[in-house]
């Protein structure tokens, strides 16, 4: 009996583990494509400034 008590309770750690780890391994994904996403942004940011700044001086 206890020995099942802790096969079941081992179990749901490893279960509750499967299940933060996905979470996370998704959480991670989004982050990764927003950096990139923000990445993108910045080099058009940049761009912009670059062709300001070429028309008018530097800032």
């Amino acid at each position: 009996m206890a020995a099942k008590r802790s096969r079941d309770a081992r179990r749901l750690k490893e279960n509750q583990i499967a299940i933060r780890a996905s979470f996370l391994e998704k959480e991670n994904s989004a982050l990764r494509q927003e950096v990139a996403d923000l990445r993108k942004e910045l080099g058009k940011c940049k761009n912009i400034l670059a062709k300001y700044e070429a028309r008018h001086g530097p800032l």
